[in-house]
């Protein structure tokens, strides 16, 4: 990276820990950098896709640069990273002047710069569907392996070859479920190639980023949610993950297993009659909802987007975050990382001054497993494994 020119980004105190999102369950494609500490990927920056690095030197300083930006302007990338890391938008303030005055046991939990990204809807809606059922190691398995065979070369870092996400229209012509179950899908193989033939029929001649927007501009979340749920593979909580993720749409919880066990016990949550037969009437004319939704689950959500208000979808990557206690993603090295990383954090309010502390230690543990030709880790771990990329 030093031999690049590079920009700078500058956050607040605690406003944004690349080592704290880059590899908590959001986004699967960034490799980590152990030797260089910093981050890569592609990113489509514009109409383009380009091979991008991150740096975080300190708490408050981003050097990003990118390959074959060498004598460009880097002002596109760094608008897009602004935007992609919602720098707009204050972690810290929502932290103490919103979450705490509605929910006091944010008091004993920190946000550690734990951030909800921008990402393309596309992507995030495929990777989703790669989640079901799944863990970190395998989402982000497959995500690589989804973009090294059937995406478009973008550049080469440090030995590694990078890949575009491929469109609807590339994995309908380049997949084929027979050739994913191959690479470890297993019963999620249908529903990507499924997704991807209706998407390239939905979206007729625009692309699936303008697709997926324009629905933004036209439904409700309802019905977002239920178009989302149209498409092989697509439940709850994926079609909420890309809403959130991928539409910007922040008021939206994701539910799985652990925000679900968060309800139970930490906020003593338990459904009445009432409110369920409330939900039943409410999506009487949403046919797909009905047939997929779980009307507990919908509770919990529900219950979380009224007690967390507008940013509460913010508020559930904080404390997912928290409840997994690590995080983990591909390395150079062609290992699975997992890092923990603990946090010293206080907030401090003086009159209209808010003073903020942080502290990361990070320990790292490099969990090595073996993949079966079905995806699944073998039940002995041994001491390598590799990803191509």
């Amino acid at each position: 990276m030093e031999s690049l020119k590079c920009g700078i980004l500058r956050t607040g105190i605690g406003e944004l820990s690349l080592n704290n999102v880059l590899q908590c369950g959001q986004a699967f494609r960034w490799v980590y950098n152990s030797k260089n500490l910093q981050y890569s990927t592609t990113m489509k920056v514009g109409d383009t896709y380009k091979v991008v690095i991150l740096q975080q030197p300190d708490e408050t300083t981003i050097k990003f640069t990118g390959l074959g930006l060498e004598g460009s302007d880097l002002t596109p990338l760094k608008d897009h990273l602004h935007d992609y890391f919602r720098l707009d938008l204050s972690l810290i303030q929502m932290h103490s002047e919103d979450w705490l005055t509605r929910d006091s046991s944010f008091q004993t939990k920190s946000p550690r710069g734990v951030r909800l990204l921008n990402q393309e809807p596309w992507e995030t809606l495929v990777s989703f569907i790669c989640s079901s059922n799944n863990n970190i190691y395998r989402i982000t398995k497959m995500c690589h392996n989804l973009c090294e065979h059937f995406g478009n070369k973008v550049g080469t870092l440090d030995g590694i070859d990078y890949y575009s996400f491929p469109t609807s229209e590339e994995l309908c012509s380049r997949a084929s479920e027979d050739k994913l179950r191959t690479l470890g899908f297993g019963y999620r193989a249908k529903y990507i190639i499924g997704t991807a033939a209706k998407m390239a029929s939905d979206k007729q001649n625009l692309s699936e980023t303008e697709y997926l927007s324009n629905l933004k501009d036209h439904l409700t979340y309802e019905q977002i949610r239920e178009q989302f749920m149209s498409y092989p593979g697509v439940g709850p909580k994926v079609a909420d993950c890309a809403c959130l993720m991928g539409m910007k749409m922040d008021d939206v919880v994701p539910v799985d297993v652990h925000i679900a066990r968060i309800a139970q016990r930490d906020y003593r949550f338990t459904p009445n009659k009432a409110s369920l037969k409330e939900l039943q009437e409410k999506y009487k004319d949403l046919p797909i909802t009905r047939k997929k939704v779980n009307y507990e689950l919908d509770l919990i959500r529900i219950m979380f987007k009224e007690k967390w208000g507008d940013y509460a979808g913010w508020a559930q990557c904080v404390l997912f975050a928290q409840e997994m206690g690590k995080i983990a993603g591909a390395t150079t090295e062609g290992l699975v990382s997992k890092r923990k990383v603990k946090s010293e954090y206080e907030i401090e309010i003086k009159g209209e001054d808010l003073e903020v502390k942080l502290e990361d230690v990070e320990e790292t543990v490099t969990e090595k497993i073996e993949y079966s030709i079905t995806g699944r880790p073998r039940r002995r771990a041994t001491k390598k494994v590799k990803y191509e990329f």
